[in-house]
């Protein structure tokens, strides 16, 4: 039988709905339990890579089970995680026979660990799922549980559930979407007039974004150029240089960002890009995951120029010993690295670094950079 129509309507608008509001997908789960009668209602996301889980709207599952997901979930005989790629898929609906058709074995998910050490002590045994969203090592999945004195999910069920997945599906991908836009703009806004060149790449050197004044850089192929989205050095040596840079900038020493000193990249008639590497440690967001990745501001200079404290002093009205330490730092020393060139304490270094970024107009030591990078640009 098909979902109800009142049901079905009332299900379809809380879908969309979660799509603005992460609040509303208790609604959804809600409804969920009246359609598809069950014990537990969950959305998650399975992090693949790290065998991690994330979840978002988790009803009839206490706080100690979540605890111990990752452990069972991802042991290495749970035929779900065996089947992974075959199974979690948009589109597919996961139910205890379909595993059974797959696997051809009827009690491989009751002898694992998964069964006997998760779902059995919390009273479950059958479950209907689907995935919404798969990529990236990332996979987003909608599962009820019910336990073993009610009756397996149906065929009638999973006719059902099917019809519904697909308006899930869509929701999510909406409220995906937002989330890249609202963080895009919240994190490139500020970048977007600056007339030094700002890119935001990842690991792999894949561009993520681009400022206009980097998009000019790269179409007139000065010294960096992207190939295939990912961003990198005209010349192969510069490339080689270029790579391991962005590598360690992701390379985390005692909790700061890395000292690394800039990366000059040479151009013809005594000219260089000076190029300088900021990790960017973001928030998780309600369903990306975040990504490592670097902040690159990228400088025309001729040999000659360099960042100049009596500069910083005269655009900022900062003291002597915060210009310097705000020099120290745009040359591409961490805090602690700086603290210890100037002969201060971390304490003070950090002391100093507040009012910096109140007398520049920054709140963070990326920002920081990036305008120093910007405004000595204009001076020199």
């Amino acid at each position: 039988m098909p979902l109800a129509e009142p049901l079905q309507e009332e299900l379809t608008d809380a879908v969309y709905r979660a799509a603005l509001d992460p609040v509303a997908w208790t609604d959804v789960m809600r409804l969920m339990k009246s359609r598809f009668p069950s014990s537990a209602q969950t959305f998650y996301f399975l992090d693949l890579e790290p065998r991690h889980v994330r979840p978002v709207c988790l009803e009839g599952v206490g706080p100690r089970w979540v605890a111990t997901f990752d452990e069972f979930y991802f042991a290495t005989d749970n035929p779900w995680i065996q089947l992974s790629k075959r199974l979690h898929r948009p589109g597919v609906v996961r139910t205890n026979e379909l595993l059974d058709r797959v696997i051809q074995d009827g009690k491989a998910l009751y002898r694992s660990a998964y069964y006997n050490e998760w779902m059995r002590p919390q009273g479950f045994k059958y479950s209907i799922g689907t995935t919404l969203l798969a990529g990236d090592g990332v996979v987003a999945n909608i599962t009820l549980l019910r336990p073993g004195d009610m009756a397996t999910f149906s065929d009638t069920d999973v006719s059902a559930f099917e019809v519904l997945s697909r308006h899930l599906t869509r929701a999510l991908q909406m409220a995906v979407r937002l989330e890249r836009a609202e963080n895009a703009a919240a994190g490139t806004a500020a970048f977007d007039a600056l007339p030094q060149g700002i890119a935001l790449v990842d690991a792999r050197r894949r561009l993520i974004y681009a400022n206009a004044a980097m998009e000019s850089l790269l179409s007139r192929s000065q010294g960096l150029t992207v190939r295939q989205g990912v961003l990198g050095a005209i010349d192969a040596r510069d490339q080689q240089q270029l790579a391991a840079y962005v590598l360690s900038a992701l390379s985390p020493v005692a909790g700061e960002a890395p000292a690394i000193v800039p990366l000059i990249v040479a151009l013809p008639a005594d000219r260089h890009l000076r190029v300088h590497a900021v990790p960017v440690v973001g928030a998780m967001g309600r369903y990306l995951r975040s990504t490592p990745m670097v902040l690159l501001s990228v400088a025309q200079r001729c040999a000659k120029q360099s960042v100049s404290a009596d500069a910083i002093r005269h655009l900022y009205g900062c003291t002597r010993s915060e210009a310097r330490l705000a020099g120290l730092l745009a040359e591409g020393h961490g805090l602690r690295a700086a603290a210890d060139a100037m002969g201060i304490t971390y304490g003070s270094a950090r002391a100093y670094l507040k009012l910096v970024f109140d007398k520049v107009g920054v709140h963070s030591q990326g920002q920081l950079v990036a305008r120093l990078m910007a405004d000595m640009a204009g001076v020199s």
